[in-house]
């Protein structure tokens, strides 16, 4: 079938259905890209192509007895290094996990599976997702597709690169700060965090070295609005492992799918009153938001949110919330394998008095952002302040003329929405002179992903990404 690959999720599934695509066939194309492209972008940490066509074989099968209602049938996933599996090792980007294999699956996982989804392997992230760069001290850095000698952004890098390539159609990542948002802007796809329990977060299981209570988020990386509905669809719903999980959603997943959105009335600010930004990322993501009044009809306005710069508290609860005592000691006796900002972050030296501070102003944040909401559909952003840079780097140290932190100054949109816990979109706003993606972000009021989904889709078909594609998944296409 001629471009298989470049197909959605959604596409498939039904071609699927309809018995006119076999599972088998798709993994065996999906296992020649990644042995063709992955050795090049680093995408993937461990493979389970061997088990995923066994899956197919399987699942081919009950094609025959018409046994398709899943909506991720057969369709291959990816899943993010984060999340435990007790097929593969899940190392979390460390040495210190390196050997490491679940005894359980993660709950998502065990959903995905129980959807009939087939997973190809896990995905490459930075070193226990403490950063927003796509390279660890254990496996190659995962390489930008527009530009392969720059990051793919993270910490769910390896997810969005193979999205952007084609070697997979669907990724589950996880978001604490902007994790799911960075890369999939980075890499020219679709992410999205959805509201703070939409997704079950288990909490106390696996290894939570890093699991950031507060700000922990799971989602889909995808092609298209689509698809990430699929995946969501899925993976939504209360577990009792997740206090703060939601009911049952609702809203129809398949409501989220209506462009329809004149007459929305939508904030939006390119600085929040105290970033910096760079000129050519501003012009893109303005271009894109007036789109939103000029073809999608709604009414748009620039605003101050008003609340102060929350960077050093955003700092101050991850390192709360990390497992102090083990990362501590590991660091004290593993020094040169693990990355050097986390041995710098780690010894940085916080007081009581910092987290009661920090405390305050995410209670702050989230009281502003409740009012403006209060006026307001939807808030929109740039996803980061800087397009993709050269790898190896935490970040740029100047931004638009102005020296800044490497680690946060260039990520001041993302993690406001982790701090909050409202749904919050990555799309593709545009590409710039170097031919690098620029995302635009999509914040919907509290619990309200339809409408932020919605948005999301209506942009989607107005200024539509999902066929432009990097040369080098292109270039390993024999149709």
């Amino acid at each position: 079938m001629k471009e298989l690959w470049k197909k959605s999720a959604t596409d498939l599934s039904q071609l699927i259905r309809q018995k006119e695509l076999s599972p088998v066939e798709l993994i065996d194309l999906y296992a020649e890209r990644i042995n063709n492209i992955d050795p090049i972008i680093h995408a993937f940490t461990f493979l389970s192509i061997e088990a995923a066509k066994e899956k197919a074989r399987a699942l081919e099968k009950e094609i025959l007895h018409g046994d398709t209602s899943s909506p991720l049938f057969g369709i291959p996933i990816a899943i993010k290094d984060h999340f435990d599996t007790v097929s593969t090792p899940s190392t979390y980007g460390s040495y210190l996990l390196k050997d490491y294999i679940a005894k359980e699956d993660h709950l998502l996982v065990k959903r995905l599976k129980e959807a009939k989804a087939i997973i190809l392997g896990k995905t490459n992230m930075p070193e226990f997702g403490f950063s927003a760069t796509s390279h660890n001290p254990i496996f190659p850095a995962t390489r930008n597709p527009w530009n392969l000698e720059y990051t793919s952004g993270g910490s769910s890098s390896g997810s969005a690169a193979a999205v952007a390539t084609g070697l997979c159609p669907l990724s589950l990542g996880s978001d604490g700060g902007g994790s799911i948002r960075i890369p999939a802007s980075f890499c020219g796809i679709f992410g999205y965090k959805p509201s703070r329990g939409r997704i079950p977060w288990p909490i106390g299981k696996g290894k939570d070295l890093e699991n950031w209570e507060l700000f922990s988020h799971a989602g889909p990386l995808s092609r298209t609005v689509e698809d990430a509905v699929l995946l969501l669809s899925v993976l939504s719903g209360p577990d009792p492992s997740d206090p703060y999980s939601l009911p049952k959603a609702e809203f129809c997943w398949s409501d989220c799918l209506k462009e329809d959105i004149r007459g929305l009335k939508i904030a939006y600010s390119l600085d929040l009153g105290y970033a910096r930004i760079d000129p050519e990322v501003k012009q893109i993501v303005t271009k894109s938001i007036e789109l939103f009044e000029t073809d999608l009809g709604c009414k748009i306005e620039e605003v101050d949110p008003g609340w102060p710069d929350p960077s050093e508290a955003f700092s101050t609860l991850v390192y709360f919330g990390a497992d102090l005592p083990v990362l501590k000691k590991a660091v004290s006796e593993n020094r040169q394998k693990i990355s050097s900002h986390i041995t710098r972050f780690l010894e940085r030296s916080f007081k009581p008095e910092d987290f009661s501070q920090a405390l305050k102003i995410r209670r702050k944040v989230i009281f502003e952002m409740s009012k403006l909401m209060e006026q307001y559909d939807l808030f929109l952003t740039p996803v980061t302040a800087v397009p993709p840079f050269p790898l190896y780097f935490q970040g740029p140290d100047i931004i638009d003329g102005e020296r800044a932190d490497p680690l946060l100054s260039w990520l001041p949109f993302t993690y406001i929405m982790n701090m909050t816990g409202q749904p919050a979109a990555a799309v593709p706003a545009g590409w710039t002179s170097k031919n690098v993606p620029v995302g635009l972000q999509i914040a919907g009021r509290h619990l309200d992903d339809l409408t932020t989904l919605r948005a999301a889709y209506a942009f989607q078909k107005a200024y539509p990404w999902q066929d432009k594609w990097p040369l080098i998944a292109l270039s390993a296409s024999k149709d």
